[in-house]
């Protein structure tokens, strides 16, 4: 696709039409990729010389840790969740917004998002946190999350997955997690959000052609009505339709289905995704 648009990279081919890549290409692609992790889109970097994007990464790098607080190494959980502890949302977004960049999309979602968002959800139910605590790292989150899936494109011949919760499932922050990972993985996800009908689900299904189907499930979540609307889903949809249960109340469904995958972990999410591509093969 890049070679069409952009006339980057120009592969040299074999007698039997493969592509042939030199490592200049290699490198420049690398830098590239170091560049839509930062935010930019592939308009604005793919086909500058190697030069261009080295002097793009260094200046990009130096006005994101200017505006950071001091201090030894990579964010963690902890001092994410210092940040908010203190009502200070500058340093919370700038605790984020350098473990975005030093970690790259995947290792910030897996070791900084993600258990900070469930801790701070522990520690909400425990009392040691309000809501507003809650919310404040949901928006900072959601923030962070949008500037790094500014970086991807949609993919015409990437596997497709819709991304839903059911009605009266009110938490989509988890989805929007999913869709960046699926995204840096090249697979395109499709977000439909959060308190979705089933019937609007299998619609949306059918409209985009999609290949799976991933539904949040947490631990407030009615269960049993969940159950039988996943079933009536499971019914209804094309059997080549993979169906992802996810969120901490996945696991607890009571549903059994050759079609559905539970995926409670990201390493679960990651066998869902190679099963998925090897089915889309």
């Amino acid at each position: 696709m890049w070679e069409r648009r952009y006339g980057f990279p120009r592969p040299e081919r074999t007698t039997g039409g493969s592509r042939l890549y030199s490592s200049a290409d290699v490198e420049t692609l690398k830098l590239i990729r170091r560049a839509l992790e930062q935010g930019y889109r592939p308009g604005e970097v793919v086909g500058k010389t190697r030069e261009a994007l080295v002097e793009l990464l260094r200046t990009t790098a130096g006005a994101m840790t200017s505006s950071m607080p001091a201090g030894p190494g990579t964010p963690t959980v902890t001092s994410v969740l210092a940040a908010l502890e203190r009502d200070d949302v500058p340093a919370l977004r700038a605790e984020l917004r350098q473990a975005a960049v030093m970690l790259g999309p995947k290792r910030f979602l897996v070791e900084v998002a993600h258990p900070a968002a469930v801790r701070v959800g522990a520690l909400w139910a425990e009392g040691k946190l309000e809501v507003r605590h809650e919310h404040m790292l949901s928006e900072c989150l959601l923030s962070q999350l949008q500037v790094l899936m500014s970086a991807y494109e949609d993919q015409p011949a990437a596997p497709r997955v819709l991304l839903a919760t059911l009605p009266d499932e009110r938490h989509d922050l988890g989805l929007q997690m999913i869709a960046l990972y699926l995204a840096v993985s090249q697979i395109t996800p499709v977000l439909l959000g959060a308190d979705t009908p089933a019937e609007q689900i299998l619609k949306a299904v059918r409209g985009h052609s999609a290949d799976a189907v991933g539904l949040l499930v947490t631990r407030a979540s009615d269960l049993r009505a969940t159950a039988r609307q996943v079933r009536w889903l499971l019914s209804e949809l094309p059997r080549r339709v993979a169906v992802w249960i996810g969120g901490a109340g996945g696991p607890e469904l009571d549903v059994r289905d050759e079609a559905l995958q539970v995926v409670a972990t990201w390493s679960d999410l990651d066998l869902a995704m190679t099963r998925l591509a090897r089915a889309a093969a």
